[in-house]
């Protein structure tokens, strides 16, 4: 909102449970979805969270926000999903060891949802209560999965200019791109994301 960007933030509690961490119906609620729809076709930008749901089986769950991504792209036919975190991508060891690289390109099994990435630290990070890389990994590959019109996710820097260029659906410079092994787009071409 400081930065002119018209967004609204749209929380899962109590509008949507889970029942052993998982959505009850399998996707999320429809008046979520059209909710989240009407928003958009008022020009604004939902931003969504990880947040407390109420859960069938165990009382209350943490709702992980990437979970959010996987459902939004398959409603809204986007183009690309932008994961923001606090570091610039995915990296081979813990960003904060010295000898840790950016990896650039990890493709995804499209059928599997398998990673092709070799020597990443799958470390959780202490504040991440909702999993850490290995699960936010598995929810990109999920969107690419399970999502056709998705032609790359993005996971960006919170705040950086590579974070502006994956949300106006630009190639960010600096990040981790996943995309479904196989795919003959041209990686840098420009692409758009949910209006």
């Amino acid at each position: 909102v400081k930065e002119g960007m018209p967004a609204v933030t749209v929380s899962a509690c109590p509008y949507i449970g889970t029942a052993s961490k998982k959505l009850t119906t399998g996707t999320l609620p429809p008046a979520t979805c059209e909710a989240v729809a009407h928003v958009l076709s008022q020009g604004m930008v939902p931003v969504v969270h990880g947040d407390a749901v109420l859960d069938a089986q165990q009382a209350t769950a943490i709702m992980s926000g990437d979970l959010w991504m996987i459902e939004l792209c398959k409603l809204c036919n986007a183009k690309s999903a932008v994961f923001i975190t606090d570091v610039d991508g995915v990296f081979t060891k813990p960003p904060t060891d010295p000898s840790a690289e950016l990896v650039k390109t990890i493709l995804v099994d499209p059928s599997s949802g398998a990673l092709e990435l070799t020597g990443v630290s799958m470390d959780l990070a202490d504040h991440d209560v909702t999993g850490g890389l290995k699960a936010k990994l598995e929810s990109a590959a999920e969107v690419l999965m399970l999502a056709p019109s998705v032609e790359a996710v993005y996971i960006v820097r919170a705040g950086s200019p590579s974070a502006e260029q994956a949300l106006r659906g630009q190639v960010p410079d600096k990040g981790t791109t996943l995309t479904r092994r196989g795919d003959d787009h041209d990686a840098k071409r420009p692409r758009q994301h949910c209006p």
